[in-house]
């Protein structure tokens, strides 16, 4: 081989190969070649234009500088980036509750994005219908109580009457009464609850969550200034309003809980990490990926592979107290641990792993449970967004995943 086709070849290999290079001398070739020379470099500068380009857009970095004009080479990966970046605005449009948005590209995504789209706002309006009722309800049945409260003397509410100086229960009716009678100290440990009682500067409508021992009732407090025969006084008006709380509680589970594990799901999860973001919190993000689910579900079924979802759910619930655990869909999950680090982390999620290859449920099992994870420690000073964080994880886990699988083909020594 002449030294001319060597330099050649050697130049354009390293080129494929992201091999750092000298610019290529000229002097060395032959004449003949020096234009094909000169035609390879300009080829290097484009294709390290365009590979710079493509690992940015890999990693999820839309912000990143574009090639130049003249790099023809680019132009579709260009394409791909402002379609990208349209459809990040249109996310974050979805996000705040637009879902008139629709994706016209990408193909089968598009059409899985769109329907996405028309269940959120299918349920987004389910929701708002549920609590505009409740909310008239709740209403309606305040106003009336109200207005029976001064008609009659056996309402469905608690009423009585303390004066202002002397703390002195001036009046009850039945209802009131019969709480006394239960509990000679009900009253006063109801008004142990109310700011600004002993400052005679009660507030009204005030929520107090009383007989905690029991369970717990939360109790709706109106309260009035009047006169009562001839001592400056205040009347409470209690209603209970437990039911109307757990039909809430009910609403809200809907809207931030997957009903499968009883997790926090995907909305909730990136609600708390965009929060997290913009407070400025250090934490560590753990995005986790369970193994071999869709062997589990083709050989035993979907329900036993809804028993290994939520086995493993239940092991991530019991992580931290502080840790914020989400369901991202199918197999995926994301943790939130607040003040904890990636070393501490990954040793952790290691000794989940073991917790979780030995759960007793598999002593007569083919398979075992197990899961791969990515991690990514964010400081205060981190200024990606949560897509390109998320990313990080993902990308960091499916390298976990592959290191566990090369590990289990090597034979041991």
């Amino acid at each position: 081989m002449s030294v001319t086709a060597e330099l050649l070849f050697n130049y354009l290999r390293n080129i494929f190969n992201f091999t750092a290079q000298e610019p290529l001398d000229l002097e060395k070739i032959d004449d003949d070649f020096v234009m094909l020379g000169k035609g390879l470099m300009y080829f290097e500068k484009g294709f390290t234009e365009y590979n710079e380009f493509a690992k940015s857009l890999a990693r999820g970095d839309l912000h990143v500088t574009l090639p130049p004009a003249t790099n023809e080479m680019a132009a579709p990966l260009k394409s791909l980036h402002a379609s990208l970046k349209h459809l990040t605005w249109q996310s974050k449009q979805v996000a705040r509750g637009d879902y008139k948005q629709r994706v016209d590209f990408m193909g089968e995504f598009a059409s899985s994005f769109n329907t996405m789209i028309e269940q959120l706002a299918e349920r987004q309006e389910k929701l708002e219908n549920e609590i505009e009722q409740s909310n008239k309800y709740a209403q309606a049945m305040e106003r009336s109580n109200l207005l029976l409260s001064n008609l009659m003397y056996h309402i469905p509410q608690q009423i009585f009457v303390v004066s202002t100086d002397k703390r002195e229960v001036l009046f009850f009716n039945d209802l009131a009464k019969a709480e006394t009678d239960q509990d000679p100290s009900y009253i006063t440990k109801l008004l142990g609850k109310l700011p600004g009682f002993d400052n005679n500067d009660v507030k009204s409508d005030v929520e107090v969550c009383f007989d905690q021992e029991n369970g717990g009732r939360y109790l709706l407090i109106n309260s009035y200034p009047i006169e009562w025969e001839k001592t400056n006084a205040v009347v409470f008006i209690i209603r209970d309003i437990s039911d109307e709380k757990k039909q809430m509680k009910k609403l809200e589970v809907h809207a931030f809980y997957d009903a499968l594990t009883g997790l926090y799901n995907r909305f909730y999860g990136m609600l708390m990490l965009n929060d997290w973001l913009t407070e400025e919190k250090s934490f560590s993000l753990v995005f986790i990926d369970l193994d071999n689910l869709k062997f589990i579900n083709d050989k035993y079924g979907h329900e036993e592979g809804d028993k290994y979802l939520i086995k493993v759910a239940k092991y991530l619930a019991d992580f931290s107290d502080n840790a914020i655990v989400c369901r991202l869909g199918g197999d995926e999950y994301m943790m939130l641990l607040p003040g904890v680090g990636q070393d501490e982390t990954n040793c952790r999620m290691n000794e989940l792993q073991s917790l979780i290859n030995n759960d007793e449920y598999l002593h007569d099992k083919d398979y075992i449970y197990s899961f791969s994870f990515g991690i990514v420690e964010v400081a205060q000073d981190f200024m990606q967004p949560a897509s390109v964080i998320l990313s990080i994880a993902d990308e960091r886990m499916y390298e976990h995943k592959r290191a566990r699988k090369m590990n289990r083909r090597t034979p041991s020594n």
